[in-house]
């Protein structure tokens, strides 16, 4: 035991020793966020005397679906780490989805020990601050509130990393910043954060939305409809009321202020947030931070199936597209997709809400830093059996190496041809190379080209969006909405 203790800026610290791979979880990067810091910035976490037994995961931000195992005191992290031998290896960091209102980083499918092991690399995960703790701004009930508390968490625990991962066996010069989902657009707006790039040094998005950003109008006008809903009048009722009790009331007031999933999000707040990330990055705002960018091929297939159509709730995000576009563009594009037949439906809602801002983003961001993009079309006989196809986070297990962990049992149910063990390798290798060098061997994205590396049973490059869907998209509001920074909710301008 005593190899696994180290020593840190705030303290001794000793994990465990499993499967020849170091791990230390539930290590607090920061204060607990209660009493008068519940809707503050994340503040240093205080030093401690004596040696801190990382051996148990720390509580999850309270949310819905999670009965135990949480708590308002949940700003932890956890480390994975090959054998020390004096040598400094890449750090991937990862930022778990979820809707900025579920999830964290100790969930069984973001284990790293495979991902460790294989790689020689040191993994990281980190649980933060979610929904009405973390995503929502009631910074106009005074200056004891702050918008963008979740984002603050995880700049911190980068900040943290990168003063302590050496002790771990982590190079803090070599950060790659990975999230999926929530935790991609999270990962798109760090590069171009003054307070987060100096701890970055590379990005990988899996399945997010750079243009899914709100302005402080927007975000203090949905704060103001909650204060409502839950029928609280003044701060310091805010600040007393149980977090377990506004964990619980998120989902319904989702579904009556109408914005579904979408109603949790990053705020552009001017200061921690200065833009949106695909006009900053069009400014050069990420230079020299190099990026991969990827999504599944058909995220949102089980929006095209009743029963499941409410897994993820994005009806706000395709009612403000119907409205802002005029009724020849949307028929100008839905006519693109029907060469796809009956999967027309599932990758056009996955072009509008995670693809074409992506491919947008890259464009713009190739400028300035090395990009480049990836596609996983891969399907086991149940995906394919299911009609759900390469869906949102089916490359999770395969990037993390663990291909049976709780919610992607579904996947395997069939018997899974040996090609399931080819594409986790060569994903797999691909994010561990870009980690460790920053350099991929497909073509690099640049003005207008945005090749992707297709993972499936052969994998091939492609564009990431067929040239002739991507052309229909040039003269959307879409697209100009997404390049100047306006709120995709048309709540209006920064």
């Amino acid at each position: 035991m005593l190899d696994a203790v180290r020593r840190t800026t705030c303290g001794k610290i000793c994990g465990t020793v499993e499967k020849d791979v170091h791990v230390w979880r539930g290590i607090p990067y920061a204060q607990p966020p209660i009493g008068p810091l519940r809707f503050r910035p994340a503040q240093p976490v205080s030093a401690w005397d004596g040696v801190y037994m990382a051996t148990a995961f720390g509580p999850a931000c309270p949310q819905r679906k999670r009965r135990v195992g949480t708590s308002e005191d949940c700003l932890y992290l956890n480390i994975w780490s090959p054998r020390p031998d004096g040598k400094k290896r890449a750090v991937l960091f990862f930022i778990h989805g979820g809707s900025f209102a579920g999830g964290a980083g100790s969930d069984p499918e973001y284990d790293g020990t495979s991902l460790a092991k294989s790689g020689d690399v040191v993994v990281v995960t980190v649980n933060y601050r979610l929904g009405v703790l973390g995503f929502l701004d009631f910074s106009f009930l005074g200056e004891d509130f702050s918008p963008n508390c979740g984002l603050s968490d995880i700049v911190a625990a980068l900040a943290w990393v990168h003063g302590n991962i050496e002790a771990f066996g982590g190079d803090p010069e070599n950060i790659t910043v990975f999230g999926q989902s929530a935790g991609a657009i999270a990962a798109s707006v760090l590069p171009v954060m003054p307070s987060a790039r100096n701890y970055v040094s590379k990005v990988i998005m899996m399945s997010g939305g750079p243009s899914l950003l709100y302005t402080k109008e927007h975000y203090r006008e949905t704060a103001r409809k909650f204060l409502s809903f839950m029928n609280i009048s003044t701060p310091e009722e805010l600040r007393l009321i149980p977090a377990e009790k506004l964990a619980a009331k998120q989902k319904k007031f989702a579904s009556c202020c109408g914005l579904g999933d979408g109603t949790f999000m990053i705020e552009v707040d001017g200061a921690l947030v200065p833009d949106y990330p695909i006009p900053a990055a069009a400014q050069g705002a990420a230079r020299d931070i190099p990026i991969l960018i990827g999504t599944t091929r058909e995220e949102l297939s089980f929006s095209c199936k009743k029963l499941l159509s409410r897994v993820l709730d994005i009806g706000s995000i395709l009612k403000s597209d119907r409205n802002r576009e005029s009724a020849e563009t949307r028929q100008r594009i839905r006519e693109a997709y029907r060469r796809y037949g009956r999967r027309a439906e599932a990758m056009m809602l996955t072009d509008r809400v995670f693809r074409m801002a992506s491919v947008w983003y890259a464009e713009v961001y190739s400028q300035y830093a090395r990009t480049w993009m990836y596609r996983f079309d891969y399907e086991t006989p149940a995906m394919q059996l299911t009609a759900l196809h390469a869906c949102h986070s089916s490359d999770i297990p395969y990037v993390f190496g663990n291909l049976h962990a709780r919610q992607y049992k579904w996947m395997f149910l069939l018997p899974a041809p040996r090609s399931r063990r080819k594409v986790l390798a060569e994903i797999q290798g691909d994010f561990i190379r870009f980690a460790k060098t920053g350099l991929l061997p497909w073509p690099r994205c640049g003005s207008g080209m945005t090749p992707a590396k297709c993972y499936d049973k052969r994998c091939r490059i492609l564009p990431m969006v067929e040239p002739e869907i991507k052309r229909e998209y040039e003269k959307s509001e879409f697209k100009r909405h997404s390049f100047k920074g306006l709120d995709y909710t048309g709540a209006g301008q920064r």
